[in-house]
């Protein structure tokens, strides 16, 4: 028994762990954003939703405004008609080593949040709107990370990199052979105990 409680262990050990990462390339060279997303994760692990938002709203804070991007516009900014905080693309089937790109998106800046007024004729090259930005990925295995964009000008390239490694989760039949191999293992002793 004990000899099958330690070839369990160590098949346990040698279950590989699953790579989840993607490299977002954000292009600085326009005024409308545009980009690309690498899959880097290890091969059937596919990247199937990416969101790129501007996250909290608030004064200062940045914002899309509709123009040519595909995708699905969420976070609609209060008050506005034509302004919302996330950029959403979802039913995408990238494979590992895959690269997939995204362009038309056109940032402004929300200068009375409550009101839904912004800003569409002054560029941030400080990097302030993009206090809360950030870009996830999500996985065909339902696994998700994301990453914060740095503050920086939105005239200057961006490369996001994302990633985890998941450790394997043991089937339940091992962790059951597990348990009912150690408490035969301590009963055992507990009866060799008394038996001394």
């Amino acid at each position: 028994m004990i000899t099958a409680l330690i070839a369990a262990s160590i098949s346990m050990a040698g279950q590989a762990q699953t790579l989840h990462a993607a490299t977002v390339t954000l292009d600085g060279d326009w005024y409308l954003q545009a980009g690309t997303v690498l899959n880097q994760s290890d091969a059937g692990i596919l990247v199937t939703g990416v969101t790129y938002s501007m996250g909290a709203q608030e004064d200062g804070a940045g914002v899309w405004e509709d123009y040519l991007s595909d995708g699905h516009h969420a976070d609609r900014l209060a008050g506005s008609s034509t302004h919302y905080s996330s950029q959403v693309w979802s039913g995408l089937q990238l494979a590992s080593q895959e690269t997939w790109t995204f362009d038309g998106l056109d940032l402004d800046r929300i200068v009375h949040a409550p009101t839904g007024e912004v800003d569409s004729q002054n560029l941030d090259f400080s990097g302030a709107s993009l206090r809360h930005a950030y870009v996830q990925v999500t996985f065909s295995d339902g696994y998700h990370a994301q990453v914060r964009l740095a503050e920086l000008g939105w005239d200057v390239t961006q490369v996001l990199r994302i990633g985890e490694t998941i450790a394997p989760v043991p089937e339940p039949a091992l962790e059951m052979m597990l348990a009912a191999g150690l408490g035969v293992v301590l009963f055992g002793r507990r009866k060799a105990g008394r038996q001394a």
